[in-house]
């Protein structure tokens, strides 16, 4: 099993190994033929002059500000890749230079004719190089500010937009126009179909459309409801003898939503497609019939998942926490509110195509709006979102939704129905987004869960062939659950932020800048730098590892080496690793560590407030480590604490007691005060057993038989050997030491015990009697007081000649 760990860590470093050389090597490559950096800054700052003119025309849609934004971003990622490829040429330039070193001044004799050169033409291309990076960087601020500009036009655009008065509904004219444009528009329509029913062709294609439509939808139908009954049986709402895990809700909910999706979805497919295929429409009916399919399978979609994940009636299959009568609201609640926004696309895409007044739209937005906001008013009601424990969540979030939701109303009412309609919208779908984030949170999590346990292929991999831990697998449970939230989380924000406005070359800019660079201060971060340093942290950190674990079972055990300085150099090189594994990630993260002369400063003061008793235990650690004073398996004393030491770390040093508790001693604390180690020279222990005997008991034979009995004993050492000691005359007893010495202090209770059980059997044997403790008591009693006690208890008084009767003194 070693050989196998061993194989499977060097495979480990092996691959990180390769993982580091080929990144280092793509950093470190440059494109061949890529044209000179002053060439290419020439091409910058001309497409920039092409964009100011092209601004300062005016009159610019904001469909070609959206593409100058994007190609001003994707500039300066172009320029800031360039750059980055010709710095390290500039370092090498410098490098060139200091190795040629300083030029000879006066007075001194001139250098050779050739290294003069050189070192010319050396400083030209290094000012060439350093001019063509500043060019750059004027080209990356450039950019910068014009996106600014950009960006200022159309958010004041969108605000004048936004904030532009329309028609307002309670106006009885907007009404009247747009009811009147509604009826005409009708009127059209009807003509159109007349006339094309009137027209050449029409008789055939009616009949084409009289066998070709019912034979689509009958294909269709033929085809999606087998797949239906077999879903239906294989991943339904099926009877269950135990509740379902969330895995099961989870894969029956996404299984439901389909089917309720497919069967409607092939039918309105089937329909459009006989309508449309081979002209039978017109082209007016046409661009009437593409949306409202389009929006008609979206409805079907969103509501058989809607109504699959809140499983009304069905408590034991429902993905969230609802009780069953909130959870039947919110999908009929749902459903009306798909339905508003399908209407609401056809609409919007109607009134583009067929050029609608503005008054008609105004009426649009404000009825969409209006539709929206009371259905909101209803879902956000308190007893919705009660559980089936009676409590309602969220309170604070749905106090703030419903401000908001009264401001879609009270915003269209002046005519400001863009504004309402905005707002309507964008909170809806943020809402929608929110759940979405939620639901695909649950699917990661049940996907790493299901992945790391015992039926999966990589669970079981993990538990058979690599040994993992059940406490392992809960915490690589734990990092991997983590990090899919984490991007399930980012990938929310980022949809929030294009949900908001923001635009695909923003989200890029701020990606790569996140990523490749952003400056705080002096100081440049890189994430890709910052990944990379941590990804060597951790390879180095793996190596230090497999370094101490080879030392710890291969190579230290064959030695003759003490376990404490063992343990030492396990330690040494577990610190020695760290050290390297962090100055690896600082070098590797872009750091300057000539930077850290200020961060240094900066602890030297806070080590002279307050963290002098951190460094203290630090040093007074590696003080512990070199001179071993005390190392891990001895027994030391340490004022009312003894045991042996487990652990030397680095602040404080952890010791077991008997009591098998971890009792943790700052290290300083050994370096200051006295600490007495049992072990340090040898683990020879001294055994000291008290024995009493009576008075009159003959004392030399009594230091013969325990000599005896401490001789026999196999445990206790012949050198040096046992001895006996007369100790002193106690009160009630003579008091005798048995004195032996064991080769090991683990077993000083164990030999002491059976000591003890033999020098009892041989005192019995020998009639060597051991005392009980002997008093004398004097009572001080007067004749009155002793006569009156003997009467109570009933006894004859005393005569003054009886023995122990009281004399005349009392006594």
């Amino acid at each position: 099993m070693t050989r196998i760990r061993s194989n499977k860590f060097r495979l480990v470093f092996s691959l990180f190994l390769l993982m580091a050389a080929v990144f280092a090597s793509a950093s470190a490559q440059e494109p061949a033929g890529e044209k000179p950096l002053a060439a290419q800054v020439k091409d910058w700052q001309a497409l920039l002059d092409r964009y100011e003119k092209t601004l300062a025309k005016g009159e610019v849609d904001d469909d070609r500000l959206v593409e100058i934004r994007a190609e001003l971003a994707s500039l300066r990622l172009e320029v800031r890749s360039a750059a980055d490829l010709a710095r390290p040429l500039v370092q090498s330039a410098r490098d060139e230079l200091a190795a040629l070193g300083p030029p000879p001044g006066e007075g001194e004799p001139p250098e050779a004719a050739g290294i003069a050169a050189k070192r010319k033409a050396i400083a030209e291309r290094l000012a060439n190089m350093e001019g063509s990076l500043k060019e750059a960087d004027l080209v990356i601020t450039r950019a910068e500010g014009m996106t600014q500009r950009l960006q200022a036009l159309r958010r004041t655009r969108f605000t004048e937009r936004v904030l532009s008065r329309g028609p307002s509904p309670l106006s009885p004219a907007v009404w009247r126009k747009g009811i009147q444009e509604m009826a005409e528009g009708a009127a059209s329509l009807r003509q159109d179909f007349a006339a094309w029913l009137t027209g050449e062709g029409a008789a055939a294609q009616l009949g084409q459309m009289r066998w070709r439509l019912p034979l689509a939808v009958l294909t269709a139908v033929v085809i999606a409801w087998p797949l239906r009954l077999w879903f239906v049986r294989r991943f339904g709402y099926v009877e269950l003898t135990a509740e379902p895990s969330y895995g099961q809700r989870l894969r029956t909910a996404l299984v439901t939503g389909v089917i309720r999706t497919l069967i409607p979805s092939v039918a309105v497919l089937a329909l459009y497609l006989g309508f449309t295929a081979g002209d039978l429409v017109s082209d007016r009916v046409q661009r009437i019939i593409e949306p409202l399919a389009a929006m008609l399978v979206t409805f079907f979609f969103v509501v058989a998942f809607c109504r699959a994940a809140l499983a009304p009636g069905e408590p034991l299959w429902r993905l969230v926490a609802l009780g069953d009568p909130g959870a039947k609201v919110i999908a009929r609640i749902v459903t009306a509110m798909t339905a508003v926004f399908a209407i609401d696309a056809v609409v919007n895409v109607w009134g583009e195509r067929f050029e609608w007044s503005v008054e008609l739209m105004a009426l649009h937005n404000f009825v969409t709006g209006l539709s929206i906001a009371l259905l909101l008013l209803v879902l956000l009601r308190r007893r919705i979102w009660e559980s089936e424990l009676g409590t309602a969540r969220w309170p604070g979030l749905r106090y703030a939704l419903t401000l908001l939701v009264y401001a879609i109303p009270i915003a269209a009412l002046p005519g400001y129905v863009v504004l309402s309609r905005l707002l309507a919208i964008q909170l809806v779908l943020s809402i929608g987004l929110y759940v979405l984030v939620t639901v695909l949170t649950k699917i990661g999590d049940e996907f790493v869960n299901h992945t790391l346990s015992e039926h999966a292929i990589v669970g079981r991999h993990l538990r058979s062939n690599l040994e993992v831990s059940p406490e392992g697998i809960d915490a690589l449970n734990l990092w991997l659950t983590g990090l899919v939230r984490l991007g399930i989380g980012l990938a929310g924000i980022l949809a929030l932020l294009v949900l908001w406005g923001a635009g695909g070359s923003d989200l890029s800019s701020w990606l790569y800048e996140a990523v490749f660079g952003f400056k705080i201060g002096n100081i440049t971060v890189s994430l890709a730098d910052l990944a990379f340093g941590l990804l060597l942290f951790g390879g180095t950190l793996i190596l230090t590892r497999f370094v101490q674990r080879t030392l710890e079972h291969r190579i230290l055990p064959r030695t003759r080496i003490d376990p404490g300085v063992q343990h030492s150099i396990r330690t040494a090189v577990g610190y020695l690793g760290f050290t390297l594994a962090l100055i690896t990630l600082v070098s590797a993260a872009g750091f300057d560590l000539s930077q850290l002369a200020i961060i240094a400063g900066a602890l030297s003061v806070g080590i002279g407030l307050g963290l002098q008793n951190v460094v203290n235990n630090f040093v007074s650690g590696l003080i512990l480590l070199a001179e071993r004073p005390v190392k891990v398996g001895d027994w030391i004393v340490v004022g009312e604490i003894q045991g042996y030491v487990k652990k030397i770390s680095v602040r404080a040093t952890e010791v077991l007691t008997f009591d098998s508790a971890s009792v943790f001693i700052p290290n300083s604390e050994l370096i200051a005060h006295p600490v007495t180690n049992r072990t340090y020279a040898d683990k020879v222990g001294r055994i000291v057993v008290p024995v009493s005997f009576t008075y009159g008991t003959d004392a030399r034979k009594v230091c013969e038989t325990l000599m005896r009995v401490a001789a026999a004993h196999p445990k206790v050492l012949r050198q040096p050997g046992p001895s006996v000691f007369f100790k002193e005359f106690g009160s009630s007893s003579m008091n005798f030491e048995v004195v032996a010495f064991v080769a090991d202090v683990d077993t000083m209770k164990s030999v002491t015990s059976e000591l003890c059980i033999e020098i009892d059997a041989a005192c019995r044997r020998e009639g060597l009697s051991m005392p009980y403790p002997q008093r004398d008591v004097h009572l001080d009693f007067d004749p009155e007081q002793l006569s009156w006690l003997l009467a109570r208890l009933g006894a004859p008084p005393l005569s003054p000649d009886a023995p122990g009767a009281p004399r005349s003194n009392g006594v």
